[in-house]
């Protein structure tokens, strides 16, 4: 698929003007790479989605999972959008990928449900932005991805002038210090990126 089959949206390509250069410079190491598995919890249009099918998840048996509710949020924004409207964008973008699994539903439902216990290379968490939301689902992601695997948060730096409790800011920096002792850090700004080390005996 050609990214001039993907043009047309009406919709604000976020993954382009605040992520991508997080994703080429953190998941190069994945490159091509066979059986990998990687995790996204919220989705949107599906352009991060895309650029992970053709840049990263090239090998042999390598999927991504794409978990969103496709119903929007509480965020200003989203309440100017159609959501049906939105998820239509996503699966006419992904329509022509084999290697990509749709769940729509609730992130917490996904990952409450889910045996897959080190399973993910790469979870990347950009849901539910209240700060509760956040640090469930760091939590909870954290059990399924492997030693070794990357999470990232997406919104570090979102809207600062909200009350702490509704961004998520706080949620990722508890999260980090409660695991400072299993984590690397590799990168901090408007994202923030980690790596799950190996436990030592």
């Amino acid at each position: 698929m050609t990214s001039s089959q993907q043009s047309g949206s009406n919709y604000p390509n976020w993954f382009n003007i605040y992520a991508k250069d997080y994703f080429i410079r953190h998941l190069q190491e994945f490159k091509g790479k066979e059986n990998l598995a990687f995790l996204q919890i919220g989705v949107f249009t599906g352009d991060a989605s895309v650029w992970l099918l053709e840049n990263i998840l090239t090998g042999e048996g390598s999927v991504l999972v794409d978990v969103d509710t496709w119903q929007g949020s509480d965020e200003k924004v989203h309440h100017e959008m159609d959501f049906s409207d939105v998820e239509r964008t996503y699966d006419n973008k992904l329509e022509g990928y084999d290697n990509v699994a749709k769940c729509k539903m609730n992130s917490i439902e996904f990952l409450a449900t889910t045996d897959d216990k080190d399973y993910y290379d790469f979870i990347y968490i950009d849901g539910d932005h209240t700060a509760e939301a956040v640090f469930r689902d760091a939590s909870l992601a954290w059990r399924a991805l492997k030693p070794g695997g990357i999470m990232a948060f997406d919104d570090y730096l979102w809207e600062l002038q909200l009350p702490i409790n509704l961004r998520p800011q706080a949620a990722i920096d508890l999260f980090l210090t409660l695991m400072k002792d299993h984590i690397t850090l590799l990168g901090s700004g408007s994202q923030v990126w980690i790596r799950k080390e190996y436990e030592t005996s």
